[in-house]
């Protein structure tokens, strides 16, 4: 069971997609299910890379080995979505993980 989420960002240098929107909306879903949200820590059950781009620096840099979910621009684990389903496709991913 999930107890704390780290939502951890990249640099922000190209960004996609609205990073400080989709970490809110799923600051939220998460709070209602009783899970902690901290940012840019790898002390977690579960990381979620935010990246504002196909880059993916939040977690190419990331000297982590926590279990994640990575978030590349409009792509969640290399799955092509349009921007407004990403949120929605986290909550099931975590969801899933749980």
């Amino acid at each position: 069971m999930l107890d704390k989420v780290s939502i951890n960002f990249c640099g922000g240098c190209n960004p996609w997609i609205n990073r400080s929107e989709i970490a809110e909306e799923v600051t939220k879903m998460l709070h209602a299910r009783d899970i902690q949200v901290v940012f840019n820590h790898l002390d977690a059950d579960l990381v979620i890379y935010l990246s504002g781009c196909s880059s993916n620096c939040a977690q190419k840099y990331s000297k982590g080995n926590v279990p994640c979910i990575a978030v590349a621009g409009t792509a969640v684990d290399a799955l092509a979505l349009d921007a407004n389903q990403i949120v929605l496709e986290l909550g099931i991913r975590v969801r899933n993980y749980l």
